[in-house]
């Protein structure tokens, strides 16, 4: 019998091994996930990432981090 896929409401870190590293900016945290849970802001005509919030948290353990910002906006 074939399991049914999960929902993505139903996907939850495990936080007995959450740490807190924010800070310097990272795209793999520690527990080796480079997937996030981040909160933004789209354009609602081009669906573009407008904003996003630099605190993130790891979608496998929770762990909180800052994320990376690209290139061409650092001084």
């Amino acid at each position: 019998m074939e399991e049914e896929p999960m929902d993505i409401t139903e996907l939850r870190p495990d936080y007995k091994s959450a740490m807190d590293v924010r800070g310097e900016p990272t795209a793999t945290c520690p527990c080796g996930c480079e997937i996030w849970n981040v909160k933004t802001v789209f354009d609602p005509e081009t669906g573009e990432v407008v904003l996003y919030f630099r605190d993130m948290e790891c979608a496998q353990c929770g762990t909180l981090a800052t994320a990376p910002v690209p290139l061409e906006e650092v001084d």
